[in-house]
């Protein structure tokens, strides 16, 4: 996959996007609100799929007056709470512990005495992880219990149990972990372990761990001759059965609904270049543009994966791939910076390892040959800037991609500006929590469960741990007041200015897409003039030189849903420029990196 630059001299279409619906969140007269409403919420609380919706929506009534009584709003939330409760008691009754930890995680945001029962996070993830091994899903088995080693609700069993998983999959970095505590303990650690930790492995043995990804995708017809039409991609393996990580982009025509073409996958050894074996896709994520990969045979190598922050740049790293379909490629370079903003959530690692088309899904390595993160992009105007995606975002994703289907990550639905203080909402998308919840422009968020935040890695990197329909706890400021409510999480669309874009006036989407928010001076049939109220600092239109009380007026607006770009032409006055009057064209990607 190729980032581009954007190339601002297109022809453009006038395109109008209307139809704003009023949302709970923004309604400001009472009278249209109390019996309502209350009926609302009383159905939403007697469904399990809508409660935490439930529960924010009388978070939002208790912190605004509408009329209706406390006292109502108090019983409201006491069957909410024993409802949350009710849900979790029958969650670990059937032993269904990863929605009892999900309910588990709402009630202690809501701080509920409830929950201050015999379990925990830690007693609750231990309970996962065993199902995990049961379904002899062992990479997100000791995945999970990694961070449990130290706890002391493990006992030496449970030990001995996860060692023996780590040693099946190959896994140095966790068993040695584990062994570690098994030390400390005086517990007898076995043979096998300790010979299988003191092997050296060289970069040869990691060549036969890598594979070149085929997607055949039969004929290519252009001027009338047909052509092969492949996608090369690379992998390698972390499973010895088979299981194989490469980018979502690689295979895409396997799981995109609408490719109706043809579409074959396959995978060919690093030591055989004539043999193709076939592959199915187990599990995938968009946003991260990750993917996991199943074939039916035994890996002879596997990488040990882990979790690895400590990497700054300068660091000397290894690429392995296939570049241009060759295989077993090493290629040597250094970390040129860290936390590159090219993803819709986390951030890229900026390399200047020698990439091309056929690395990408290739393990980017250090000089110990640990996984710092996985090769997925390169801009092609410019020789030696490259990005990989560190492999500590792709850890918090890995047990859901052994679960099968697309990820589906969590948001609450807004878009945010961060700068050297303040992480400041920029935008809502009208009727996601955010909005719904009564968050708008303007507002500062401090923090979530507890947590500061101000960055927006901060809130992503939290959100990432978190599944839809759980509740979360937002401390914001607003008019120099601060305020916390309860807010329920959904699901992330894949771009979520899609969703605005259908659901928000025109005018308002050029606050998130190009940084200004405009309001209206004059309007006459079509003929609409505007004024600058706000420009946001390091925007599009900052950039541009556009200025606050700066007057204009849209001449052209258009989505192009091929590219996925938003063009914008407008005429503009700017009073850095004496007020001379020029014709400006902006555009942005819709896959924006700022909506949480």
């Amino acid at each position: 996959m190729k980032l581009k630059w954007l190339l601002l001299t297109v022809p453009f279409v006038f395109l109008y996007c209307a139809g704003n619906p009023e949302s709970f969140g923004r309604i400001e007269s009472k009278s249209d609100l109390q019996d309502v409403k209350i009926e609302e919420i009383e159905k939403k609380l007697n469904s399990s799929d809508t409660l935490t919706s439930a529960i924010q929506d009388i978070s939002f009534l208790k912190r605004r007056d509408f009329g209706i009584s406390g006292i109502i709003l108090d019983d409201l939330q006491r069957q909410a709470e024993k409802n949350l409760y009710n849900n979790f008691q029958e969650a670990v009754e059937s032993e269904d512990f990863k929605n009892a930890k999900r309910i588990y995680r709402s009630g202690k945001a809501m701080k509920l005495e409830s929950f201050n029962s015999e379990w925990s996070d830690e007693k609750l993830d231990l309970e996962i992880a065993k199902q995990y091994l049961e379904r002899e899903q062992y990479i997100p088995g000791i995945l999970l219990f990694k961070d449990l080693i130290s706890s002391e609700i493990v006992t030496e069993d449970d030990l001995f149990l996860f060692a023996d998983s780590a040693y099946k999959v190959s896994n140095k970095s966790i068993l040695q972990d584990i062994v570690k505590s098994m030390i400390f303990k005086n517990i007898e650690v076995p043979r096998e372990y300790m010979d299988f930790l003191s092997e050296k492995k060289n970069p040869a043995d990691m060549l036969t761990g890598t594979v070149t990804i085929w997607v055949n995708k039969g004929i290519k017809i252009e001027s009338g001759i047909g052509y092969p039409d492949r996608v090369i991609g690379s992998g390698f393996f972390i499973d010895p059965r088979g299981f194989i990580l490469t980018n979502y982009h690689v295979i895409e025509s396997e799981v995109d609904p609408e490719y109706e073409g043809y579409s074959r996958l396959y995978i060919r050894l690093s030591d055989s270049v004539e043999d193709k074996h076939p592959a199915k896709v187990v599990g995938y994520d968009r946003i991260f543009d990750i993917a996991l990969l199943k074939v039916e045979m035994d890996a002879p190598y596997v990488f040990s994966i882990d979790e690895n922050e400590e990497y700054q740049p300068g660091e000397t790293i290894y690429a392995i791939g296939s570049p241009g379909g060759l295989q077993n490629t090493i290629t040597s370079g250094i970390i040129s910076a860290v936390e590159r903003r090219f993803l819709q959530m986390g951030d890229a690692m900026q390399v200047d390892v020698p990439i091309n088309p056929g690395n990408s899904g290739g393990p980017l390595l250090n000089e110990d040959g640990q996984i710092l993160g996985v090769v997925f992009a390169g801009i092609e105007q410019f020789e030696g800037i490259n990005f990989a995606i560190p492999f500590l975002w792709v850890i918090d994703i890995l047990p859901q991609l052994f679960e099968g289907n697309e990820i589906v990550h969590p948001w609450l639905g807004m878009a945010v500006h961060e700068d050297d203080k303040n992480l400041e909402v920029m935008y809502t998308v009208p009727g996601e929590s955010a909005d719904m919840g009564g968050i708008g422009t303007g507002d500062l968020l401090l923090e979530i469960n507890g947590k500061k935040i101000s960055t927006i890695r901060d809130v992503q990197e939290y959100l990432i741990s978190e599944t839809p329909d759980t509740v979360v706890e937002l401390s914001w400021e607003h008019d120099d007041k601060v305020f916390s409510g309860y807010f329920s999480l959904t699901e992330r669309p894949y771009y979520p200015l899609d969703t605005a874009i259908k659901r928000d006036r025109r005018d308002n989407l050029f606050i998130p897409l190009f940084g200004m928010e405009i309001e209206e001076t004059h309007a006459f049939i079509l003929d609409k003039s505007y004024s600058v109220k706000r420009v946001y600092r390091g925007s599009i239109a900052d950039e541009t030189g556009i200025s606050v009380n700066d007057p204009l007026k849209v001449r052209n607006w258009k989505i192009d849903d091929e590219s996925r770009i938003a063009f914008l032409q407008i005429f503009v006055k700017k009073r850095k420029s004496g007020f001379m009057e020029s014709v400006i064209q902006l555009a942005n990607y819709l896959e924006m990196d700022n909506f949480i």
